[in-house]
């Protein structure tokens, strides 16, 4: 079993134990060092999770210590630091890079995973004039030009 492959299983078999996780999780993607191929040994492991909106929207905190509890439970399996992210919270970029680059290794319900991505892509395409603009107006700022 490749790394990959036991970080899916560890992450399934600790979700179902928990009903927070269980019930609230839409997906959790792996991205980082070792979806690009240059993991190292002691490399971490980057998670990015999404959680439902009404759940997240009214207890972030909760959905951010859930994510953690998970990581450092999976950290302590597999002899790793596993770093998480909460999409939710995330920076439209950030949360939209994440998932074309990363990979999903878990999915609580398909068509709720498909109607997020969807969501993410058509925002994402939809502000990116005004993210470029922005950095363009910031690159500008930096070198002294306005």
């Amino acid at each position: 079993m490749n790394s990959i492959e036991k970080i899916r299983e560890i992450l399934r078999e600790r979700i179902v134990q928990k009903s927070l996780l269980n019930e609230h999780l839409i997906a959790v993607y792996l991205f980082g060092s070792l979806i690009k191929g240059k993991e190292k040994k002691k490399s971490d492991i980057d998670l990015a999770f999404v959680f439902d909106d009404t759940f997240y929207k009214t207890d972030p905190f909760t959905a951010l210590q859930e994510a953690d509890i998970l990581a450092v439970e999976m950290g302590k399996e597999i002899q790793r630091v596993v770093d998480v992210v909460v999409l939710n919270g995330a920076s439209l970029s950030f949360a939209y890079h994440t998932l074309k680059e990363g990979k999903c290794i878990y999915e609580g319900n398909t068509s709720d995973r498909i109607l997020y991505e969807v969501a993410l892509d058509n925002k994402y395409h939809d502000f990116m004039p005004f993210i470029k603009e922005l950095r363009e107006a910031k690159r500008r700022a930096l070198i002294g030009r306005d």
